[in-house]
């Protein structure tokens, strides 16, 4: 699966792709705002993940998101996770800093939504942000999502529990 925006391409993750991981995570600015992220994040962590991901569910897509004039350079993390038992389906992303804002993970997190709801029959999908981190929260609004709770959840990179705000995007409140 790819998918190609104005500035982006949204691909499978490669093997190839670990060291550029290992550039965008072990960085604590990024790592501090994922809850299963540790810090630091080597080239182990990078070659686990990779190889992780590939035995997840058919409901789940974790994607590498690359400029497209630069498709072997990775830049973050674009994907959705089937959670388990509970059927939910998560949502979340991660950006380099360097791209920090500049619009990419808007762009970038619009076309897997659209992609979400046009390729499978789920009518939600889940996510949340570090409450410290309103710029995450202000991408998930852009996209529709909406608040349903606070919640604490552990951060592997802070080694604490931080507070989270949960959110919630269905198939019918969806906006191309």
């Amino acid at each position: 699966m790819e998918i190609e925006t104005k500035r982006l391409q949204i691909r499978a993750l490669r093997d190839e792709d670990a060291p550029t991981i290992v550039l965008g995570l072990n960085n604590y600015n990024v790592a501090k705002n994922l809850a299963r992220v540790p810090y630091p994040y080597t080239l182990d962590h990078a070659v686990y993940f990779i190889n992780l991901q590939r035995s997840f569910s058919s409901n789940s897509m974790i994607c590498a998101i690359t400029f497209k004039c630069a498709p072997d350079e990775l830049i973050g993390f674009v994907g959705y996770e089937s959670s388990g038992a509970d059927g939910k389906i998560e949502f979340g992303y991660w950006l380099r800093e360097c791209c920090w804002h500049m619009g990419l993970m808007t762009e970038a997190a619009t076309a897997l939504v659209h992609y979400f709801f046009a390729h499978t029959d789920f009518t939600k999908l889940h996510s949340g942000y570090h409450k410290d981190n309103p710029s995450s929260g202000r991408i998930l609004r852009k996209l529709g999502f909406r608040e349903t709770h606070e919640e604490m959840n552990f951060s592997e990179a802070q080694g604490k529990d931080v507070p989270v705000v949960k959110m919630q995007l269905t198939r019918e409140t969806w906006q191309p």
